[in-house]
This record gives structure tokens, sequence and C-alpha cells, in this order.
């Protein structure tokens, strides 16, 4: 009869605990991501140089309803401004993302109290090679933090970082 109860439990308890996991970011997680935010961005140059840069960046965040656009002001170690636009826009239920510029597909979305995390895929090329890339974007009370992994199918199963930027919403 425990085995029964044991057995009923373990089957029973899994389904709330994975609602907390894939569902679609909600239209008011998206609207607190609009605002003024600030700090670093560390990149990883592609080819043979592999140097590391670090940036200050500014990003304004604008609530367009259907997507946020992301205004971004990179300012690299000798003072050189860079600025970039991207809309950042779930679509089909949640499960796929336009952002930085190409399609993903939203493999999971995790949240741990008021910190939500989005994890995106899609397959590509860099450099003359196939290569998966991951965008993992973490938010919650005035933190945003974003890194873009790169798998090349010929080197390894593990990503590496492209680009890691750490924000702090300005008030």
């Amino acid at each position: 009869m425990m085995k029964i109860i044991l057995s009923a439990l373990l089957f029973v308890l899994p389904g709330p605990l994975l609602a907390q996991r894939g569902a679609a970011l909600t239209d008011q997680e998206k609207k607190d991501l609009a605002g003024n935010w600030s700090g670093t961005m560390v990149y990883t140059g592609s080819g043979t140089e592999k140097v590391q840069v670090t940036y200050q960046v500014k990003l304004v965040v604008v609530d367009r309803k259907d997507s946020l656009v992301f205004h971004f002001v990179y300012t690299d170690p000798d003072g050189k401004q860079t600025t970039e636009t991207n809309s950042f826009r779930i679509y089909e239920d949640g499960n796929r993302l336009s952002f930085d510029s190409a399609q993903f597909d939203i493999v999971d979305t995790r949240r741990r109290g008021p910190r939500v995390t989005l994890i995106a895929e899609r397959e590509g090329v860099e450099n003359v090679r196939s290569a998966d890339f991951q965008e993992t974007i973490n938010f919650g009370p005035g933190i945003l933090n974003y890194t873009k992994g790169i798998r090349f199918m010929d080197m390894s199963d593990a990503y590496f970082i492209r680009k890691r930027v750490t924000l702090t919403k300005v008030k």
C-alpha cells in the first residue's frame, strides 16, 4: 500500500513543479524590462584573436506593445561609441523569439522567485562553420543579464561565451 501511495505522489507532484518551467513570459514581465539600464559587456573576439574586451553599456528598452525595442550604446576602452538597435519579440504562443537580428526557438523558461531565465537556441554559421547559437536572458527586479553562446559542430558539446552583458536598472 505504501508503494502505491509513494508511486502516486511521484507521478502527481512533478506536474506543479514543472508548471514553472516552459511557461511563456507574461505581459507584466515584458513591461518590467522597459526603462534605462547601464552596466558592462564582455565580448570575446572571433577568429584567431580570442581577445576579451570590456565595454561600458547603456541600454534603453522601449515597450512597443507587441515587442520591445532595445537601444544599446557601447563605449569601448578607447572611448569609441557604437549604437545598436534590436527588436525583442516573443511569438508562436511563447515558443519563438526574435532578438539580436535572428529567430530562435525558446527551449526553456525558468522562474525562481521574481527572476526569470529565458533560454533560446538556433542553428547557423559563423566564420564558414556550422554552429549552434544560444541566447540566455536572465532578469528580475533591477537586473538584466544577457549571454550569447556559440557551439561549433566540429568542436565540442559545450557553448563558449561570445558576449556577456550585465546591467542594472537606472532609476
